[in-house]
């Protein structure tokens, strides 16, 4: 039998909109069931919520008696490990083909062999009508190809819980019924408890044993299949004959307008809701057959669900019509407020990099594939901004040492400037301004097309599979290049003290070894260290925050980078100031 799923006054919401509130519902263990309700209305948000990617504001989901709320990152993903989910889109990886989409599961979560990896990946592969096109990546198939491919991955470890986003999404009416039937044919065999979201009326009425609908911020009805579609209730009975007329308007604006009480009229004398006006709405008078497993086998679940209903145990679920206070304004989060969690948020990034640094295993391709990739982008900018930098500190000391008549220590004083103050900071806001916005923005595509969500779901951390090995990769590349821009900035700026200002070579250097330590050069690398790990912490917390759509990703670049810039002058002001307090200078 599958997974239990427990789901207890639940409220959801984002700044001072309510999504649902007080959402209370089991899911009967293996049996399917599918939600419905108008667009808006939060079916989406609440299968994250049960993932546990969605945090609520009160209320519990047990997952085998559970808290997914309540329980610690750790706990979640274990949890999720019970889970296949299909998201709504496939939220397939674009850097992997087909074939290591769907295997990608059973590499984390198991220790089979690429044999056994093969045939498991090869059947599922072949349920869903996808062999042939295992090599392709993402970018080259179909939606509905990305549908199909996303829901074969979400079997191969054969789930106790399997969660389903709006199944028939770029799917042709052919191609639904086709899935429609494979997910029957999933549940018969596996006895997974099933939850689908759908906007799909004939999926709704031919697939679940159970249905919800939810609608103006709860759940106004869930039952037995045979129940739910043969009421009476003008929401549900609207919403399954898709009748234009009713409380449903095109917008939940609409809706709470529609349902507010009107005046009194010769047909309606007591003035009720529009919603009383549609208490005799028609509903299915003759209740539609529900699909059969092909293969002929005895479907437990189903035979459980007409136990259940034959004995009572199974009873409808409808709302209470309580008009007051349905729409209750929630107090909106002032900006400081909101500043703080953002703050906060991003110094937890952090910590939590840098304890799952340690933690086995180590992605270290991903690591090679960053480092290379920043340095890739980052190291003629940073040679060619270290140039001017080094000249005009030159030039600047030069003539200011002339002035007062020590140009003798013109090399010590451009020398430390470039090592101790321009290079960790040429280094690091090149490398924030061109390796940390592509990090951001890879990371916001593949927040927006959920592939994060998906790696949540399938029990990997992202932290320790995305952000620990960009964020070593920014430190490596910042360490790197501080070095090669320190030489150059300090030959470039050598160069035009001796040929543009006309001083003596041997006094440049000679005044740097005289008057240099080591310390100088460790705090240079230390420099480059912290401006690194900023860089790229800030980068993924953008990225993995970046809000929906291509306008989000890039305000979330933009962010990134002035975040990272006004963060690293501060640091440097700080760590300056104290090296120049707690280390002596040479002869002092």
């Amino acid at each position: 039998m599958g997974g239990t799923v427990e789901v207890e006054g639940l409220t959801k919401t984002y700044g001072s909109q309510n999504i649902w509130r007080d959402v209370t519902v089991t899911l009967p263990p293996g049996e399917i069931t599918a939600l419905l309700g108008p667009s808006g209305t939060g079916k989406s948000v609440f299968l994250k919520s049960v993932m546990g990617l969605v945090e609520p504001e009160a209320g519990t989901i047990l997952i085998d008696g559970v808290d997914m709320v309540r329980a610690t990152e750790a706990m979640r993903l274990e949890l999720r490990k019970k889970f296949g989910v299909l998201f709504q889109d496939g939220a397939l990886f674009g850097s992997m083909n087909v074939y290591d989409n769907v295997a990608f599961p059973l590499r984390e979560h198991t220790k089979k062999n690429e044999s056994e990896v093969r045939d498991i990946v090869m059947e599922k592969l072949d349920m869903v009508g996808l062999v042939g096109q295992e090599h392709k990546v993402p970018g080259e198939i179909s939606g509905g190809m990305k549908k199909r491919a996303g829901l074969a991955r979400s079997l191969v470890t054969d789930p106790e819980i399997i969660l389903i986003d709006e199944p028939d999404s770029g799917l042709d009416p052919v191609r639904t019924s086709n899935l429609a039937q494979l997910l029957m044919e999933v549940n018969t065999a596996t006895d997974a408890t099933m939850l689908v979201v759908t906007h799909n009326i004939e999926l709704a009425r031919t697939l679940p044993d159970n249905l919800g609908m939810l609608y103006r911020r709860e759940l106004v009805m869930f039952g037995p299949r045979e129940e739910f579609l043969l009421t009476d209730h003008p929401v549900v009975s609207q919403f399954m004959s898709g009748d234009p007329e009713g409380p449903i308007g095109m917008s939940e604006e609409v809706d709470h307008r529609r349902e507010e009480p009107v005046a009194p009229d010769p047909v309606y004398p007591g003035g009720t809701a529009v919603m009383s006006r549609h208490a005799g709405a028609r509903s299915i008078e003759v209740l539609p057959r529900q699909l059969l497993p092909k293969s002929g086998m005895p479907r437990a679940s189903g035979e459980r669900h007409r136990q259940r209903v034959s004995s009572g145990a199974a009873r409808l679920y409808v709302a209470p019509d309580d008009e007051k206070d349905r729409v209750r304004p929630l107090p909106r989060r002032h900006l400081v407020t909101r500043g703080l969690k953002s703050v906060g948020d991003l110094f937890a990034l952090g910590l939590d990099t840098a304890r799952t640094t340690f933690r086995r295993p180590f992605a270290w391709r991903e690591l090679l594939e960053q480092f290379w990739f920043v340095v890739s982008v980052s190291w003629i900018p940073a040679m060619l901004v270290a140039i001017p930098f080094g000249a005009v500190i030159a030039l600047q000391l030069g003539t200011l040492t002339v002035q007062v008549g020590a140009q003798s220590f013109t090399g010590a004083a451009s020398v430390l400037a470039v090592v101790q103050q321009a290079a960790p900071i040429v280094t690091t806001l090149v490398i924030a301004g061109a390796g940390g916005a592509a990090i951001c923005a890879d990371l916001g595509s593949r927040r927006i097309k959920d592939e994060i969500d998906a790696m949540r779901v399938m029990g990997v951390d992202p932290i320790q599979r995305l952000v620990v090995p960009r964020v070593l990769a920014c430190i490596f590349a910042a360490m790197l290049l501080n070095g090669l821009v320190s030489v150059v900035g300090v030959i470039g700026g050598y160069v035009f003290n001796v040929i543009v200002q006309g001083g003596t070579p041997g006094a440049y250097l000679a005044s740097f070894t005289a008057l240099a330590q080591i310390s100088d050069l460790w705090v240079g690398e230390l420099k480059a260290v912290i401006f690194g790990f900023v860089a790229g912490v800030i980068a993924c917390y953008r990225g993995l925050n970046t809000a929906p759509g291509p306008k989000g990703v890039g305000d979330a670049v933009n962010q990134s980078v002035v975040v990272t810039f006004l963060m690293l002058f501060f640091i440097n002001a700080v760590i300056t100031t104290l090296y120049l307090q707690l280390v002596p200078g040479k002869g002092a």
